[in-house]
């Protein structure tokens, strides 16, 4: 056979050692998004640590954040310049068994004129689960009253406690169904509801159930209440029995299912607008630039939701070392967390419009903005970067592997090339 120019043989090596360069390139690229964090500019700043279980946050108009200890029976504050008063705020006797304790906190909407601190707490006196309020002097607890006493805390799990002041001025709180789920069906009992009363603890006469504080029922074991404030759509996230965790869109008078179902109902009950099929233990939510953000305790992540556009899959936004408890939009407009052991703050600069948005206030009580498009069921199990398909890191893989087979082939032809000059069998 005549002799390969030299000339040829370099031109075939040039090819196979591009071909070689553009795989290796394409596999790195997969594998970068296939690790790359959902909100890579997301800042963190851990604001108190070693705390005892703290579970919900309301910040006061002046910068000072409340906040409630599960375990102890504390209510804490934090002064607008970071530093945690040595003293609590308040402290009443609570249980610490399971999911009982100091459960939730709101401030009164006009808090400047009416310095009154809403607490939900499962009391060890009465053994049931109340709804209190005490009223601020002075920097310090003064009198205080009880509202509301709901079900008894015996059963240790499934007592709710999230307390909301929506934009018609009124509070709303998550009570759950204490293990007995038949009563989430009843509007006339508490539990399994979202409840709305006044300022001072009555029913209001307005309420979509005749002669009942319900708001929403079919509830089972509700964690988290929050407001959008451009809309003044209430938001609810709720753990299922061993499946189905939801993100809900209240609407007045709506039965959520439980215990006829969980999940998707094909249209016999309001469905959830997200759904988790394993069990996330979703917690506090908060609506922030243009997204609503919230928690989930089992995986230590908060799942940040577009609202608006057409991709509204939740997302991992942010992991931590501990479960997440409560997440809220402080007057800093930067987002702050709640774990089981520290208070952390998140400033995010590429979450969207930065322009703080005032409540609305109307007159009536808030109708959910109507929403077609289908609930959002998250793949079973979800990666840091919000849900990436377990495909990624194969075609990962077969691009390394090819790339590897590339580099070998070329490296033997060159081998050759060397013992045979005037060899010009394919390679």
């Amino acid at each position: 056979m005549a002799a390969q120019p030299a000339g040829g043989r370099e031109r075939r090596e040039r090819r196979r050692a591009s071909v070689e360069t553009v795989v290796a390139i394409l596999a790195l690229a997969v594998v970068t998004l296939a690790t790359a964090p959902a909100h890579a500019a997301i800042e963190r700043t851990t604001v108190l640590d070693d705390l005892a279980f703290p579970t919900n946050l309301a910040f006061a108009p002046d910068g000072r954040l409340f906040f409630t200890e599960k375990n102890t029976g504390n209510v804490r504050v934090v002064t607008a310049d970071g530093r945690l008063d040595p003293e609590p705020f308040a402290r009443f006797p609570v249980v610490n068994e399971g999911e009982t304790g100091m459960l939730g906190i709101a401030l009164h909407p006009r808090f400047q004129r009416e310095p009154w601190v809403y607490l939900y707490y499962s009391d060890a006196v009465s053994g049931n689960n109340v709804l209190a309020r005490v009223r601020e002097r002075n920097g310090r607890a003064a009198e205080t009253s009880q509202l509301r006493s709901f079900l008894p805390w015996s059963a240790g799990y499934h007592n709710g406690g999230d307390l909301l002041f929506g934009p018609d001025g009124m509070l709303y709180v998550a009570v759950g169904e204490a293990h007995d789920p038949e009563r989430a069906q009843d509007p006339q009992d508490a539990g399994g509801k979202i409840l709305r009363f006044t300022p001072d603890g009555a029913v209001p006469p307005d309420g979509p159930f005749a002669g009942s504080a319900a708001y929403t029922i079919g509830h089972r074991n509700s964690f988290g209440l929050c407001v959008d404030p451009a809309s003044g759509d209430i938001w609810e996230t709720e753990n299922g029995p061993d499946v189905d965790d939801e993100v809900n869109l209240l609407r007045a008078g709506e039965n959520y299912g439980w215990p006829e179902v969980t999940g998707d109902s094909d249209g016999r009950f309001a469905d959830p607008v997200a759904i988790f099929p394993t069990p996330e233990a979703l917690t506090g939510c908060a609506v922030w630039r243009g997204a609503l953000w919230f928690g989930a305790a089992n995986t230590s992540t908060v799942y940040r939701m577009p609202l608006g556009g057409p991709d509204a899959a939740p997302r991992v936004a942010a992991t931590f070392d501990a479960p997440v408890i409560d997440v809220a939009v402080g007057p800093d407009d930067a987002l702050w967390v709640a774990t089981a052991a520290a208070i952390v703050r998140l400033e995010d600069d590429a979450a969207g419009d930065r322009t703080p948005t005032a409540t609305p206030t109307p007159t009536q009580p808030p109708t959910a903005s109507p929403t077609d498009r289908e609930p959002v069921v998250m793949p079973e199990r979800n990666t840091p970067d919000g849900g990436t398909s377990p495909l990624v890191p194969l075609v990962a893989a077969a691009l390394i592997a090819i790339a590897l087979w590339v580099r070998l082939r070329t490296a033997r032809t060159l081998a050759r090339a060397a013992r045979d000059p005037s060899s010009n069998e394919p390679d």
